[in-house]
């Protein structure tokens, strides 16, 4: 038997109740990674996002798909979709082997000792393990018990081998337009989610990634990047991506270079990305806005020092409202990470809730301190918590219950309040895209539709490569009713992504 003829399925399913939300329902960009390691070796291999997928009719779906194996990717929050899953494909293939990866495989052991149907796990990087393991099963070649990172049965119990980071994270790196045709409920916007590095160096007690990644930080080659956001425009027509680092800004250098190739690249993209607030400064900044990055998105979490030592955060608040002023003055939109829930005092909270409504920042989220296993915070906790019915582990349930509605409050207050000043937004010697976009949106939101118009006519007229241009005068014409002028944006801009918008609604 030849590996083509072997049918693997990769399979996720999002969270479908308290942790569900638009992001969550997109697959895990390290399992496109494994799809493509799957691919090259040539398994024949498909992905299947059964996040929308209705309950009732997952086992039909999984009937349809019938593989000779299946890898099911699993976070904490959507771990009883995986084990469901698993169950469904043991039913319907029983001789199939079903492995699950992802960050919930820290609990590997306690996993296989409580659901029957998962035959092994993956911990760690699943791209050469994955491969290996199904050598192993379907071809002889070598033993589970020499694969880093699995974890399986044995007549004595259950063994788990230690993992081992990959040496080059470029080999498995992967284009849209490779994996668009062997993947199955995945929509263009989840291609527009792009990681340029893996791991983080700090170590935050609430997050997975000290247990995942070693506190290695690993990049991409920027070329490599560059590729797949010409793949991602000629593919999909995309003007917009996320970086989804978990610290893109750590490695100065690396930021310098990506924005530099960026810059020249002739896409005219927007996007945002995560980076510590302690790691920002007028230079730093100057070079995101001018490569066109629009938002970066800080893990802030909270001010009182008790708190910040509790979560073992790196920073202050000062410096933390010093990035939001530097951030203001490139146009970029500071964006703010919060937690509640840590059974904080009044005086704690309020001065959290202050900070959010007066600092400065455009755009924020908050929500309880949850339990992730493998972090700092979950050290000690009784494995059995993690397999409660519950999606989420709730640090003090109590506490988040008492401060939700309070959080919800300030958001709202933060959403209420004006955008960029004008001096923020206005012109300077040396312009940039998103300041360019900012005072377009600036001037729309004080009723200056002929001022708003004008940025954007000017813009289409020095650049008329930029999509952005052609993007936003479609949607001001379309709001105005102004159809004929919303078609004739719409064409132009189809002429540079390739894709045809849809009519905006009159």
């Amino acid at each position: 038997m030849q590996r083509d003829r072997i049918r693997v399925a990769l399979l996720y399913r999002g969270p479908q109740h308290e942790g569900r939300d638009d992001f969550s329902s997109f697959v895990p960009m390290g399992l496109f990674n494994v799809l493509k390691s799957l691919r090259d070796a040539g398994y024949d291999a498909d992905l299947h996002n059964l996040s929308h997928t209705p309950r009732a009719g997952l086992a039909e779906t999984l009937h349809h798909i019938d593989a000779d194996a299946y890898l099911i990717s699993a976070f904490f929050g959507c771990h009883h979709e995986a084990y469901g899953l698993a169950r469904i494909a043991k039913k319907i293939s029983p001789a199939a082997p079903v492995i699950l990866g992802g960050p919930l495989s820290v609990l590997g052991p306690e996993i296989l000792s409580r659901v029957a149907e998962i035959d092994f796990l993956i911990r760690g990087e699943g791209e050469e393990a994955g491969v290996a393991l199904l050598d192993s099963l379907f071809f002889g070649n070598g033993s589970p018990a020499s694969i880093p990172g699995v974890v399986f049965r044995t007549s004595e119990g259950i063994s788990e081998n230690p993992p081992r980071l990959l040496d080059d994270i470029d080999r498995c790196f992967f284009l849209p337009s490779e994996m668009m045709t062997h993947c199955h409920g995945v929509q263009p916007e989840n291609f527009a989610v792009l990681i340029s590095s893996r791991g983080c160096p700090f170590h935050c007690a609430f997050c997975s990634s000290t247990m995942l990644w070693q506190n290695r930080v690993r990049h991409h080659r920027v070329d490599l990047l560059l590729r797949y956001l010409h793949d991602l425009r000629a593919a999909t027509g995309a003007i917009y991506f996320s970086l989804r680092d978990e610290n893109f800004l750590v490695n100065r250098n690396h930021v310098q270079a990506f924005t530099e190739a960026l810059k020249h690249s002739g896409l005219h993209y927007l996007w945002n990305a995560q980076g510590s607030p302690h790691l920002l400064d007028d230079g730093l900044a100057r070079t995101l806005a001018e490569a066109g990055c629009d938002q970066i998105q800080m893990g802030i979490e909270t001010i009182p020092p008790r708190l910040l030592a509790l979560l073992n955060k790196q920073g202050s608040p000062p410096k933390i409202a010093a990035a939001i002023r530097t951030l203001r003055q490139q146009a970029i939109r500071p964006f703010g990470y919060f937690i509640y829930g840590m059974d904080e005092t009044e005086a704690e909270a309020a001065e959290t809730l202050n900070f959010i409504k007066h600092a400065g920042l455009l755009d924020a989220v908050a929500s309880p301190l949850a339990l992730y296993p493998g972090t700092g915070l979950a050290q000690g906790v009784e494995p059995d918590r993690f397999f409660a019915k519950g999606e989420v582990l709730f640090h003090s349930p109590a506490s988040a219950k008492k401060w939700k509605k309070k959080y919800q409050q300030a958001l709202a207050t933060l959403y209420e309040q004006e955008g960029f000043h004008r001096e923020e937004v206005a012109p300077t010697t040396t312009p940039n895209p998103v300041r360019t976009v900012a005072r377009h949106f600036q001037l729309l939101g004080q009723g200056d539709l002929a001022g708003a118009e004008k940025i954007l006519l000017t813009l289409t007229r020095e650049q008329p490569q930029n999509p952005w241009g052609f993007e936003l005068l479609s949607r001001l014409y379309g709001e105005l009713g102004e159809r004929k002028k919303a078609a004739a944006m719409r064409r132009k801009l189809h002429l540079l992504t390739g894709v045809f918008p849809q009519s905006p609604k009159a």
